[in-house]
């Protein structure tokens, strides 16, 4: 028997539900990167939120490098893994994986119970280069959890073992929504200017929509990466104006930055589970985005958001057009879109993360039910 979550996937079995009734345990360690100059990851949003839920919990690793990360979980993880009963082990693949399974790998070692969230859409990749190293590590694993249906079926397919979904999620009081009707053309990209990230569709995409509206502006925040001179030089080379690179945004200033656009575009070549679309849900931001990897699986087309295909350009530039003239339309995917928000909010999520880590006594089967 399975349980039915939020976005319609299968959750967890009842197998699972009876091992979750045993003796709840209240010491947990969170690793996931959390460096202060970092943005903000969800494994570092679902510990601060344990925490002011009184849950005795620890951080790791506030590195900011791949190797610094590794250095960190072997000379302090094995103590700490020690010094707690369950360990939620964040997986983003790549290179991150070395350090991912050695945290793994010593939990079982300390037997302690330990949890993976797998939050990468480039994880099925990885998983067919590596298939023995992946398949190994998280075969070691208690639970491995992911944040909606796409990487579920995507990783089942080749073979690994997915116990669960828990969808991402905001705290919805951070965001201050305003209803769009009547857009300006102020568009707003948050992905920074790595290859993955595609921030040239989004330009290309802009360059089309000040063809019609010449006082159109774009902001490109995000961190700088292989792409920023690319990006710097294809501005130049189009003459667009009122483009603005913010680089990094903090994240309490998401909001505000927000409230000063009308559309967010996103222009993704692979993704998972983005929480920044779920922000600007909250915000109340019309969402064009790319048709990649999880994003069929939250945005839903024509309702909450505009999906296109990866790398067109032209399509996107038409859907923001098409927003720009259509107020109807901007005002449905404004008001759907921070209904969407509000199902995906900690205080909804809280019980099931609540539930997996043990920390609940007499736990029913239907608490996990939609």
């Amino acid at each position: 028997m399975t349980i039915t979550h939020l976005d319609g996937s299968e959750s967890f079995s009842k197998a699972f539900l009876s091992t979750a009734c045993s003796d709840p345990m209240n010491r947990i360690l969170v690793i996931t990167p959390c460096s202060p100059s970092g943005l903000p990851s969800q494994g570092l949003f679902i510990a601060q939120g344990l925490r002011k839920a009184g849950v005795t919990l620890e951080l790791l690793t506030k590195a900011n490098s791949s190797l610094g990360r590794l250095l960190d979980i072997a000379f302090r993880g094995s103590l700490l893994v020690y010094q707690n009963d369950v360990v939620l082990v964040n997986v983003y693949a790549g290179r991150a994986f070395v350090y991912e399974s050695l945290a793994i790998l010593c939990s079982r070692l300390w037997k302690r119970r330990v949890i993976a969230l797998i939050h990468s859409g480039c994880m099925a990749d990885f998983t067919q280069r590596w298939p023995r190293w992946v398949n190994f590590v998280l075969s070691q694993t208690d639970l491995n959890l992911v944040p909606h249906g796409f990487l579920q079926q995507k990783l089942s397919s080749l073979g690994l073992r997915i116990d669960g979904v828990i969808p991402n999620c905001i705290d919805l009081s951070r965001y201050q929504f305003r209803e769009r009707n009547v857009l300006t053309p102020k568009l707003l990209y948050l992905r920074g200017t790595h290859p993955f990230y595609n921030p040239a569709m989004a330009l290309r995409a802009f360059s089309l929509i000040q063809r019609v509206h010449p006082d159109a502006l774009l902001t490109m925040a995000g961190k700088d990466g292989e792409d920023a001179s690319a990006c710097r030089r294809l501005v130049q080379k189009l003459n667009l104006r009122n483009v603005h690179f913010i680089g990094q945004v903090p994240n309490e200033k998401i909001s505000i930055l927000a409230d000063n656009h009308d559309i967010h575009i996103h222009t993704n070549r692979v993704e998972n589970m983005p929480v920044s679309i779920i922000e600007m849900w909250a915000c109340g931001l019309p969402i064009v985005g790319t048709s990649v990897g999880g994003m069929p699986y939250l945005v839903r087309n024509g309702e909450d958001g505009i999906l296109v295909k990866s790398e067109d350009y032209n399509a996107m530039a038409e859907a923001c057009l098409e927003l720009l003239s259509n107020s109807a339309l901007a005002q449905a995917l404004s008001q759907n879109g921070r209904r969407r928000a509000e199902e995906l909010t900690w205080e909804k999520i809280k019980p099931l993360w609540k539930q997996v880590l043990l920390l609940e006594d007499n736990l029913a089967e239907g608490s996990l039910a939609k």
